[in-house]
């Protein structure tokens, strides 16, 4: 092939030039500040909100409009603490007194991740799970709506049977899902330079043996939304 017919190197047209200079421009002025001030957002471990309000879970128990506790303690589980605090309603007669469980893994450490839990409490308590559902529901917060995915399960063993509302709650919101939490963590690291707090929630409710755990939704969904509006009206939002 001659000199002349050999095809010449493809050149970057003055549009695609144009643009990788904007961008180079963006990138410089985003990262300016950080680079004088030497503040970056990986340079040192960011702040968790509250998180001292989310480690006394651990010694006093959630007050719950409605609901008398009776009986808390810090339990390990999974090689985790978790604060277990039982609850009864308040101002009714005792034989038609309801009661249910609440387990509450709360973050103890800016580094600390949702992880396994759910495996944790099952494998704790010897559960054989099944019906699995997915819950959702919403509750006002500050004039907009916050809302929470559970996942909403029946376990069985050889002594008990549970309805069992799961999910990681958060400020604003809540999920059963770990990677939803990672995702909301990452935004506010690069939107506010600090981490999301995030606390484990369960709810175990007793019921008949081998029960339909559809008779008792309506029950434990309320209860949820309790637990819930606490977190963020106190945990979540205390001074």
């Amino acid at each position: 092939m001659s000199e002349a017919t050999k095809p010449m190197p493809k050149q970057r047209s003055v549009a695609q030039w144009s643009l990788i200079a904007v961008l180079t421009a963006l990138v410089a002025i985003a990262t300016l500040p950080s680079y004088i001030s030497g503040q970056w957002p990986w340079s040192a471990e960011l702040p968790v909100p509250h998180i001292e309000n989310i480690r006394e879970l651990l010694e006093t128990p959630l007050e719950i409009d409605g609901w008398q506790s009776v009986f808390h303690e810090a339990v390990d589980i999974g090689g985790n603490r978790w604060s277990l605090t039982e609850y009864r309603s308040a101002g009714e007669p005792a034989e038609s007194t309801q009661s249910f469980g609440l387990l509450l893994r709360p973050q103890m450490a800016g580094d600390q991740q949702p992880e396994v839990e759910w495996v944790d409490l099952r494998g704790a308590q010897s559960w054989q799970v099944d019906n699995r559902q997915t819950v959702r529901f919403t509750l006002p917060a500050a004039g907009d709506n916050t809302t929470v995915k559970a996942r909403y399960l029946r376990g069985v063993n050889e002594r008990t049977t549970f309805a069992a509302m799961q999910w990681y709650a958060w400020p604003k919101g809540g999920h059963f899902a770990p990677g939803r939490w990672f995702w909301h963590d990452q935004a506010k690291q690069w939107r506010q330079q600090e981490r999301l707090p995030w606390v484990a929630v369960s709810i175990l409710l007793p019921i008949e043996p081998v029960g339909d755990i559809r008779l008792h939704t309506e029950t434990v969904t309320a209860i949820a939304q309790a637990v819930q509006q606490e977190l963020m009206a106190s945990t979540f939002n205390a001074d």
